[in-house]
């Protein structure tokens, strides 16, 4: 178990890892976190969903982009979160919406008492042990809390990155043999039947895969 004290403080954390001064009040580092966590789902939404982001309307800086909560619900119906992690970041919304829409939350104290979570996050980071100051505690647990969220998402934006470069080889390995099928059999006469069989015997196992995704109502990309 870990003592809430042997982590860095709330400024150290932020000046090393966000790069926000402890001159921020409560409210102030909770929304400048929240934009960075923003910008981090918005690159992960515009890869998953083949878009970028600055040209797009739902992710970009007009009136008309979703909200952070929209977006962050997309994020966890992409079932892009695993259950822990789901919960993490419903927390840190949570915390995000007390102080962005009620104006007497300016404390994390405040906060906390409304979300009545504080506690959940100190057993998912295996903290038992208080240091001298609440505030001061839940402060740096939020900042924990949005580090590990960082860490969450750079994670899954890396494996979308990887996935996205596996889709790409596998297409353009499809585009390869329709490309060099004629070439291929010309310079290998002898072998033009056997390479037609396999194609067709690989085309038909794809056709069947297609078929039973949609008598079963499975959408063809799971």
């Amino acid at each position: 178990m870990v003592k809430i004290a042997t982590f860095a403080k709330p400024e150290t954390v932020s000046r090393n890892h966000m790069k926000v001064e402890n001159t921020y009040t409560p409210r102030g580092l909770v929304i400048e976190l929240s934009v960075k966590q923003e910008y981090a789902v918005n690159l992960i939404l515009s890869k998953l969903l083949g878009i970028k982001s600055e040209d797009s309307r739902s992710f970009g800086t007009s009136s008309h982009a979703l909200s952070f909560n929209s977006k962050a619900n997309l994020l966890l119906d992409l079932k892009q979160l695993d259950k822990i992690q789901r919960e993490k970041f419903q927390i840190f919304m949570e915390i995000r919406n007390r102080f962005a829409h009620i104006n007497s939350v300016d404390t994390f104290e405040k906060c906390f008492a409304l979300t009545g979570n504080y506690q959940r996050l100190k057993k998912i980071f295996e903290i038992d042990e208080d240091g001298e100051s609440l505030e001061k505690d839940m402060e740096t647990m939020f900042c924990v809390l949005s580090m590990d969220i960082t860490n969450s998402l750079a994670k899954i934006n890396e494996s979308i990155s990887s996935d996205m470069a596996i889709r790409y080889t596998q297409r353009r390995w499809t585009e390869a043999i329709k490309e060099k099928r004629e070439e291929y059999k010309i310079q290998n006469p002898e072998n033009a039947d056997i390479f037609d069989d396999f194609i067709n015997y690989i085309k038909n196992i794809l056709i069947q895969e297609v078929d039973e995704k949609i008598e079963k109502k499975i959408p063809p990309h799971i």
